[in-house]
């Protein structure tokens, strides 16, 4: 038989200054993208998963963590497959290992 594996594959980030802004970008391959909600989230050392943002499949729905709503934008292109989170006025309390994430149910 035939196995595709899903996957996602962030980019972006690395040493920032506080009050700094950084791109993140997630690009998925082996599904259809383009079908599903994108989630964003972060994990700082020793600290537990938290919800950044989500996004829609068409990026009519938009939404947002408390701790980073008014700093950050999101943002998807169906087309490469890819989306991408900015987030801007850093504070150290940012620094984290971001991930994106689907449910394909």
């Amino acid at each position: 038989g035939v196995w595709a594996q899903l996957r996602l594959v962030e980019a972006g980030g690395g040493l920032r200054a506080p009050g700094d802004s950084v791109l993140l970008s997630c690009r998925g391959s082996g599904f259809t993208f383009g079908v599903y909600d994108l989630w964003w989230y972060r994990q700082a050392p020793g600290g537990r998963l938290q919800w950044v943002s989500a996004i829609s499949p068409d990026s009519s729905a938009i939404e947002f963590g408390q701790s980073v709503q008014g700093r950050a934008t999101v943002s998807r292109d169906n087309s490469r497959s890819e989306s991408s989170l900015s987030l801007r006025a850093l504070h150290p309390r940012d620094s984290a290992r971001y991930f994106c994430a689907v449910h394909t149910g």
